[in-house]
């Protein structure tokens, strides 16, 4: 999995957004949202962070984790 699998959510809205990868657990006014997308059997994490400016796509972030949040 690479951010470039995702760019075609840039410039979408916060509706495009939860009806492609669903609810989550985001509050739909925040200005970030996550989405796990995977995990390994040792716990790592990959997030999928996408940032919200004037309710559309303005950044994505794909990063991997062992933490909890």
């Amino acid at each position: 999995m690479k951010e470039e699998d995702f760019t075609h959510l840039m410039g979408k809205t916060r509706q495009e957004v939860k009806k492609e990868l669903g609810d989550g657990f985001n509050f739909f006014t925040d200005e970030t949202w996550t989405y796990e997308l995977s995990r390994t059997w040792l716990g790592r994490k990959t997030i999928l962070s996408l940032d919200f400016k004037d309710d559309q796509v303005s950044r994505i972030h794909l990063y991997k984790t062992f933490n909890r949040t």
